[in-house]
């Protein structure tokens, strides 16, 4: 067997995450935009109109910026100091901001207006229930609910309110029974909604089905329903109804976000990338170029390895939100078309200050490594370990350089703290095993391979190396064709994996077997000097000593790592076979 650390443990860039191709993006960061870099002074605000100081306090907030949505409310109630709905967003930012006192103190000064209208009061009241519960003062906002409840039974808002504070309490029955109460007063989309998440989390999916279905009725536009319906499906396994589910739903409403997204993780969950990128194609075509689409379109792409869509992709969004998120996956998918130079030049422009900065860094230490430029390759990845010592992409492609560098001893070293953690990288554990190897430490080999294959029991490299150890030493041979045959199984016709098998047939002594075993090998790898001395060493026992000589005599012309030995296998053959 032949450890190409070149190739076989080269860092792909699957260990970057772009395995993972649909994700979360309803909430992507947006482009920072004038406002957000430049923001208004009170000064500026004074002399804005109404309507652009609204409109601009919900870009604001949509964008997570609270501070500016903050002040350009301040500054819209100065104008209009009887408007509530922006008393109402400013009390939600206050509170979502941790400023819970400022809140307090805004709505007490809203409630001693005593003009203030009866649904104006309501609205405020509530907001000052919520209040008692981010002071953790539960059961005095569940008293002043059960008031408001009886004065108005068929407010949604406040019931709501109670079931779901009930609900936190665990008072799980006492929570239901105020929905249906609710219900009974007024059905509403809302108290159907909870009533069927309440009913999930007590594990009743039946009685949940039942009302998501009269969530659909009421309201057969929104699509938190269908989602939930097909949640259930799939928890239920039946995955051809979540499916249907979600498609039926776009055949009406092609232009939903949430549910193409949705339809697409199931389809990506079944390996049926094709037409899960076929969804997002179809969600771009009603949503325009919006990154929420774009961005997982082009991860599929991606890992369909479709990389020149992928690159289209990345390119029109790194224009549309320019940030260094979708730069790095540009790079990236230029880098799996060998445009290194262009992916270079992107990786490079990400700035230390960047939450992508390392994985460019490690991104173009492995170009550095493939380039053999292994000095700037490890000073890369020293530099990321001396600010993240835990980082396990880092310490997997240091390991890998190190290898590539002989530098066994350090390669042990360095990830030996690493082994309290439960769970590692494989590959990392691999280049372990094979810096014991070097060591001829076929313990410490032994037992980290096993660890391996314990957690990735179809890591065929693993496979194959401990079958092959196993089979250098003459010990656990049967154990050993077991695991190679496995590798190959996974694997069809690998070279090294043929030789490996080949080198347990020479050692159980069916050289015949060994002999066609080791052609097919060569035919497949006809420029590794082991393989030929392999070849050479089975030919010998064949007694076909000709054939072995020019066997060894092209691993010699391959630079065998061992000429001498070589020569002398020439020259004198191999020593008879101790019985």
């Amino acid at each position: 067997m032949k450890y190409l650390l070149a190739t076989i443990l080269l860092f792909t860039l699957g260990a970057c995450g772009l395995h993972q191709p649909v994700e979360n993006t309803a909430t992507a960061p947006a482009a920072k935009t004038t406002t957000e870099q430049h923001p208004p002074t009170q000064t500026d605000l004074s002399g804005m109109q109404p309507d652009f100081l609204y409109l601009a306090a919900q870009k604001a907030a949509r964008e997570g910026n609270r501070e500016l949505a903050l002040q350009l409310l301040t500054a819209l109630i100065a104008k209009q100091p009887n408007a509530i709905t922006p008393h109402m967003q400013l009390i939600d930012l206050l509170m979502e901001s941790g400023r819970i006192d400022e809140a307090e103190q805004h709505i007490a000064r809203m409630l001693s207006n005593k003009a203030l209208p009866a649904e104006q009061r309501e609205q405020l009241q509530l907001a000052q229930y919520r209040i008692y519960i981010a002071h953790d003062q539960p059961q005095l906002a569940l008293e002043k609910l059960n008031t408001f409840l009886q004065k108005h039974p068929a407010h949604d808002t406040a019931r709501t309110m109670q079931a779901s504070i009930l609900a936190g309490l665990g008072r799980m029955d006492e929570a239901l029974a105020s929905i249906k109460l609710g219900i009974k007063q007024h059905e509403s989309a809302g108290l159907r909604m909870l009533q069927a998440r309440l009913l999930i989390k007590r594990g009743d999916l039946k009685r949940a089905k039942a009302s998501l279905l009269r969530v659909q009725h009421l309201m057969p536009d929104n699509d938190a329903a269908v989602l939930m319906l097909s949640a259930l499906a799939a928890q239920m396994k039946d995955h051809e109804q979540a499916e249907k589910l979600l498609r039926d739903f776009l055949a009406n409403h092609p232009q939903d976000i949430r549910v193409s997204h949705a339809l697409a993780k199931l389809l990506v969950a079944q390996a049926r990338l094709p037409e899960a990128i076929i969804v997002y194609r179809n969600a771009a075509k009603h949503a325009g170029d919006s990154p929420v689409v774009l961005r997982p379109l082009g991860m599929l792409y991606f890992q369909d390895k479709d990389y020149e869509q992928a690159v289209q992709t990345f390119r029109t969004l790194v224009k549309l939100q320019p940030d260094d998120s979708n730069r790095f996956y540009l790079a990236a998918s230029l880098e799996a078309m060998d445009k290194l130079d262009e992916a270079k030049s992107i990786y490079t422009k990400i700035t230390h200050a960047s939450k992508m900065y390392t994985q460019a860094q490690i991104r173009l230490a492995a170009m550095d490594l493939q380039e053999n430029k292994l000095s700037k390759a490890k000073a890369r990845m020293l530099a990321i370990l001396h600010e993240k010592p835990q980082q396990l992409d880092a310490h997997l492609l240091l390991s890998t350089i190190r290898l590539n560098s002989k530098e066994y001893k350090q390669v042990l070293d360095e990830t030996e703290p690493l082994l309290r953690l439960k769970k590692l990288p494989p590959q990392l554990l691999f280049n372990r095993a094979v810096a014991f190897e070097h060591f001829k430490n076929y313990d410490q080999v032994e037992t980290t391979l096993n660890r391996v294959l314990e957690h990735s029991p179809n890591y065929t490299e693993a496979l194959n190396f401990l079958g092959y150890t196993y089979a250098d030493q003459g010990i656990k041979l049967d154990r050993a064709k077991v695991l190679i045959l496995r590798a190959l199984h996974l694997k069809p016709n690998d070279g090294y994996y043929l030789d490996s098998l080949a080198w347990v047939y020479y050692k159980t002594g069916d050289y015949k077997q060994a002999a066609e075993t080791q052609a097919k090998a060569i035919k497949l790898i006809a420029d590794d000097s082991v393989m030929h001395e392999h070849y050479g060493d089975i030919l010998w026992r064949s007694g076909n000593t000709q054939a072995a000589q020019q066997a060894w005599r092209k691993a010699l012309e391959l630079k065998s790592d061992h000429p001498r030995l070589i020569e002398k296998k020439i020259s004198k053959g191999l020593p008879p076979v101790d019985r």
